[in-house]
């Protein structure tokens, strides 16, 4: 953004652009936090960081795509604008709308890796993989819409007349995604709850999933956006930057809501918890596995060998008193 360019009624653009560089910072620096926790903790790497990281170079790049199409004209009525102005901005939105779908799936694989890693549970074991394949059958007819969204081979010309109903696009992503983050907040709650530890804790790791809340708030904002920008069919450049900062919002609080919990680490610390609830493959403090193998001991089989056990136990003393002795 130029810096001697004022915020006006007639140029709202930069208020885009500043809140898109504040919203990359705390971005880049809860990652950077997550990343180092996760480096400093011996161990082996965490599966779920390699989506996250995906998801923060993908947010580096749309911050970069929405401060080119600000000063093309976002925020500034569209008969003011010269013919390179409009076809920047269309390329600078063109990007900004493929980045967007990118950082919000990596988004949810990260946690779903995550929740996948940590739940000694079958059946949620299998929901994950449910919930993996729902968004991967979701995300690929959605990358395919937001890559052509209008008639090749001008592809990125999303002003024009040869395009789909892409506000309609946007929406039925939003309203998907509304139902995918609630089961991302409302599932974590099966995974925790049988835990053995503190209620305390366990609330305390619950509300780091419920801290998505903001994600969901963030996507019902940019339906109601959407269906506020189609009636501005004539001045979208103009009308357009409330609806552009709902993405920036969405993917930006997407991000952060992964790293503000620390769950990760937080969670190093329930392996008791775990083995009880049956987790055969907990993460080591110092590098390596332990492998517990839990196996259902019938009642009358353990009965029968505590008894044997306290026979043999009582039987010793007067065994070792006897070699005794007989060396006497």
């Amino acid at each position: 953004m130029d810096k001697r360019e004022a915020i006006t009624a007639s140029n709202l653009g930069p208020i885009v652009s500043l809140l898109t560089w504040i919203m990359a910072a705390p971005v880049v620096i809860a990652v950077g936090i997550k990343f180092t926790l996760s480096s400093i903790i011996p161990g082996k790497r965490h599966n779920e960081d390699a989506a996250l990281l995906l998801a923060t170079v993908f947010s580096i790049g749309f911050t970069i795509s929405m401060s080119l199409a600000v000063p093309n004209g976002i925020g500034k009525h569209q008969d003011t604008l010269s013919p390179q102005q409009l076809e920047l901005l269309q390329k600078a939105v063109y990007s900004t709308n493929i980045l967007f779908l990118l950082v919000s799936s990596c988004v949810q694989a990260s946690v779903l890796i995550f929740l996948h890693e940590v739940t000694p549970d079958r059946l949620h074991q299998r929901f994950i993989i449910g919930m993996a394949g729902f968004i991967t059958l979701f995300f690929i007819p959605s990358l395919f819409v937001a890559s052509f969204p209008c008639h090749p081979p001008n592809v990125w010309e999303v002003l024009g007349v040869q395009c789909i109903d892409q506000l309609s696009f946007w929406e039925a992503f939003a309203g998907v995604n509304l139902v995918v983050e609630s089961a991302l907040i409302i599932f974590p709650v099966f995974v925790v709850y049988p835990l053995m530890m503190e209620r305390r804790r366990k609330t305390i790791v619950i509300s780091g999933f419920a801290a998505r809340f903001l994600v969901i708030g963030a996507f019902a904002a940019q339906i109601y956006q959407a269906q506020c920008l189609k009636s501005h069919p004539l001045d979208r450049t103009f009308h357009a930057w409330k609806y552009l900062l709902t993405m920036v919002f969405v993917q930006g609080l997407g991000i952060i809501t992964v790293c503000i919990p620390y769950i990760r680490n937080m969670l190093l610390s329930m392996e008791s918890g775990m083995i009880r609830t049956g987790h055969f493959r907990l993460p080591s403090r110092h590098g390596a596995d332990t492998e517990i193998a839990l196996q259902p001991i019938p009642s009358g089989k353990m009965s029968t060998n505590l008894s044997s056990d306290a026979g043999a136990n009582l039987e010793e003393p007067t065994t070792s008193h006897r070699k005794k002795d007989s060396h006497i």
